[in-house]
């Protein structure tokens, strides 16, 4: 049986997954700016990426593979890190998963012991809370700063105690869109090393880098070259629009203090969990996808067509400079919740902000076709406040 508090993690989400099924019968007729599905779907490139994995054909090349992921996957993924992260890292610190949610629990079963905490700022990817109290682990949210949603690192150091294990960072931010700046990673590495010799903890920093190739060229700055004991989560299906084929990694850092502990003991949990590897087939396309690269204009283009249409109707919007998002401010007066119901009604279909653990704002994402987004402005006008 699901525990309470799983249950009131899950009703949010479930709440609004009532919402779609009843407007997502409107077809072509809907405006979808909710989840990261993009419409105009995988390009050609990275199917014949799959599809070329699979013809090439080789002796058990679509039976079991090791725990951890296959050695010639893995070392691809990890010389792709080592020239954008700039640290040295090895095959062996890579463990593939089927996406980035097994990536996120391997991290943390990896870096939680019993009573652990895990700090993670809020708003936040809707699932976090639910993954660390499922792994036995304690959720501690700590807020962004307000209106700016940078991180509040002089928050979070209130937060550590001897018990926090890990601190959970989504980074660029989703549901918010910010890339947090060098400044910002190198102030809160240093409230960790402050707090590890003040309460004697030992935190591991998950940085959770999903969206990390929708921000500007050379705009990311990873987390794991301001603090050493981190572990880098990625997930293969948001660049390449394939979220369903389930391709992601979970990467300790070469300067991590344990290290090959931590890589071991996270392909060990591969198996104690069941979640195993991501499929044989997308593990051979994996170095056929490192090799891709897309055109993201139109990301730039739609981002800025919808911030200043918002901005000019009234609306508060998070300044975003990365990611799939745009995060709103709810009209005065509106419970998100409501407000949500009623763009619905009218066709357009968005996030509430109580999925992101937050309240009085709601999260457009930019993966609905350029009609979509507009026939959703007009509509979204019409609600704007005064």
């Amino acid at each position: 049986m699901i525990p309470a508090e799983l249950e009131r993690l899950l009703e949010p989400l479930e709440r609004f997954e009532a919402i779609r099924r009843r407007v997502v019968r409107l077809g072509g007729r809907l405006c979808d700016l909710s989840y990261a599905n993009p419409y105009a779907g995988a390009q050609q490139a990275v199917r014949a990426a799959i599809r070329d994995a699979l013809d090439d054909e080789r002796l058990l090349d679509l039976q079991y593979s090791p725990f951890g992921g296959q050695t010639l996957a893995r070392r691809a993924v990890a010389d792709a890190l080592r020239a954008g992260h700039e640290l040295p890292f090895g095959f062996a610190d890579v463990i593939l998963t089927p996406g980035a949610m097994s990536a996120l629990h391997l991290a943390l079963l990896a870096s939680g012991r019993r009573g652990g905490e895990v700090i993670f700022p809020v708003p936040c990817w809707l699932d976090y809370p639910l993954y660390v109290r499922a792994t036995g682990l304690v959720p501690v949210p700590v807020p962004l700063a307000p209106e700016t949603f940078e991180l509040d690192v002089a928050a979070i150091a209130r937060a550590m105690s001897e018990r926090t294990c890990a601190v959970l960072l989504s980074h660029p931010a989703n549901p918010t869109g910010r890339n947090y700046r060098s400044a910002e990673l190198s102030a809160l590495a240093g409230a960790i090393r402050d707090a590890e010799e003040r309460l004697g903890c030992e935190v591991t920093l998950i940085a959770d880098e999903t969206h990390r190739d929708f921000t500007e060229a050379g705009e990311h700055h990873s987390a794991a070259r301001f603090w050493d004991r981190t572990v880098v989560i990625y997930s293969f299906g948001k660049y390449h629009f394939i979220q369903g084929q389930r391709l992601g990694y979970a990467a300790a850092s070469p300067r991590h203090p344990a290290r090959k502990a931590v890589s071991a003991e996270m392909a060990r949990w591969t198996r104690i969990t069941g979640i195993a590897t991501p499929t044989a087939l997308m593990q051979r396309a994996v170095p056929r996808l490192l090799a891709l690269r897309h055109d993201l204009s139109w990301l730039a283009h739609s981002r800025r067509r919808l911030v200043q249409q918002l901005t000019v109707d009234g609306y508060t919007v998070v300044e975003p400079d990365a990611t799939l998002f745009v995060y709103v401010q709810t009209p005065p007066g509106y419970d998100d919740f409501d407000f949500v119901t009623e763009l619905a009604a009218e066709r357009v279909l968005t996030l509430p902000a109580p999925v992101f653990h937050h309240t009085g704002y709601f999260r457009l994402s930019l993966t609905g076709s350029e009609d979509m987004l507009e026939a959703a402005l007009p509509i979204l006008k019409r609600f704007a406040p005064a």
